[in-house]
């Protein structure tokens, strides 16, 4: 198989999945780390499995950086690395234009 040249592709290829993005959104709402069980509960009707395999996708991407913080219980926290905040400048001209188009509202 030839590998994809085209960087749109690539793109997609890597951020072409819902919850990627909306994991992305959830980074770039808040200020700081997010641990898993955060991300479960802000993330309607994604299942743990689900997030799990976009976290470690993510993660192998460059997207994210997990820091595992060695206390009783093992704490784990996820936050966007320099690659992942530049991708929120995406998702915001996304944001723009659904605005202005009214995507996913009738009328």
């Amino acid at each position: 198989m030839e590998p994809v040249k085209c960087p749109i592709e690539r793109t997609v290829n890597l951020i072409g999945n819902k919850w990627s993005l909306m994991i992305v959104r959830d980074f770039s709402m808040n200020d700081g780390p997010l641990r898993f069980n955060q991300l479960l509960r802000s993330l309607r009707g994604i299942s743990s499995k689900t997030l799990s395999a976009r976290l470690k996708q993510l993660t192998e991407y460059g997207i994210i950086e997990k820091k595992v913080v060695s206390t009783t219980p093992v704490m784990i926290h996820y936050s966007l690395t320099e690659k992942g905040k530049d991708l929120t400048r995406i998702m915001d001209s996304m944001a723009e234009w659904g605005l202005k188009w009214n995507v996913g509202e009738s009328g």
